[in-house]
């Protein structure tokens, strides 16, 4: 059977610190050092809104490449189906090379 027992730390703060840290767990309904254990053993959490916030940036990137693919398949499709209309005739790698003097 383990038994876990706490163990002190200390910490140094200034006194602007200390009161900074007693009014944010007074907010909190904390005790202070309720809210250093809370905030240290959180700090993971917090970085995983920073993941969340990472993982909706990719997507808005994801989606901004999406619609312009989109715009540009449109783009070509409409200039294929015009060129399909016109009856003009495709021009292969050398004939293009040779009509723009290559």
């Amino acid at each position: 059977m383990s038994t876990t027992s706490a163990k002190p730390t200390s910490i140094r703060l200034t006194a602007a610190e200390k009161k900074r840290i007693a009014a944010a767990a007074r907010k909190r309904g904390l005790t202070p050092t309720a809210y250093i254990k809370r905030a240290a053993l959180e700090g993971a959490e917090a970085k995983g809104d920073d993941a969340r916030l990472d993982q909706l940036e990719r997507i808005a990137t994801a989606l901004r490449e999406a619609v312009e693919d989109e715009v540009d398949y449109r783009a070509v499709t409409t200039a294929w189906n015009r060129h399909v209309k016109s009856g003009a005739k495709l021009l292969t790698g050398a004939e293009a090379w040779r009509e723009l003097g290559l």
